[in-house]
């Protein structure tokens, strides 16, 4: 619940205003840490405390203490023995980069076995569409945490559809820290429409796409908003 009377002066580093949507209170500093870490207002290596993060956000140590609870399960929070608290994973420039080409190896093992001949693509293609939809609905709420979630849904959906069990473990052993890579993704796009249309793309790729191209697909997929190639008309 909230407290009356002005904000603590760390507020702003926990990413907007008060919390007032109707989620647990648990949930909603959950997304509030994600969203700081993925925006950088919680660096690398940086500790975070259940005192901290319930004066910053007006709740109480348990809501708290339940939320970094639950990152540290997925690893975007790790355990600092040396002193209380826990700290933020690392999320560096360089760290995404390794985590990037492990994610377009894995994923390019993914897709040809989706694509491969005679492999029944329809029941996936009907699934990333209702997928689609959910984004599509999100795409204009701010969501981001929300966006980051159904983007790991769509992903996750080929891993899944691939027929190729480890691979599809070896990617859920990166979607954990996917997640802060696409929310920051969806706070960063300049036009979350066009992030949708970039995800419709890939599926009429799956559709009727070229085996051969799915190395230089993904790559294009992956690549940040300005560095992307422009669609062809008609494609």
């Amino acid at each position: 619940m909230e407290a009356s009377g002005p904000r603590p002066a760390t507020q702003e580093s926990w990413v907007g205003a008060p919390i007032q949507r109707a989620k647990t209170t648990a949930e909603e500093v959950e997304e509030r840490l994600i969203l700081a870490i993925a925006r950088g207002t919680k660096s690398p290596g940086e500790r975070v405390t259940e005192n901290e993060v319930a004066a910053a956000l007006n709740v109480s140590r348990v809501p708290a203490r339940e939320a970094m609870q639950k990152l540290q399960l997925r690893g975007i929070l790790v355990g600092a023995p040396e002193q209380r608290g826990l700290r933020v994973a690392d999320y560096s420039q360089q760290r995404i980069a390794e985590l990037y080409e492990l994610r377009l190896a894995i994923e390019t093992i993914i897709f040809r076995h989706v694509m491969r001949p005679g492999h029944d693509r329809s029941p996936l293609i009907a699934e990333l569409n209702e997928i689609l939809k959910t984004m599509g609905a999100l795409s204009g709420s701010g969501d981001l945490v929300a966006l980051g979630l159904v983007d790991l849904d769509f992903h996750r959906a080929v891993a899944r559809h691939s027929g190729n069990e480890l691979a599809a473990e070896i990617w859920e052993g990166l979607a954990q820290h996917m997640l802060i890579v696409f929310c920051r993704d969806w706070a960063d796009a300049p036009d979350r429409t066009g992030e949708v249309d970039l995800h419709a793309r890939l599926v009429e790729f799956i559709r009727k796409g070229d085996a051969g191209d799915i190395h230089a697909f993904l790559l294009n997929h992956f690549s940040p908003p300005t560095e992307r190639l422009q669609p062809q008309a008609g494609t």
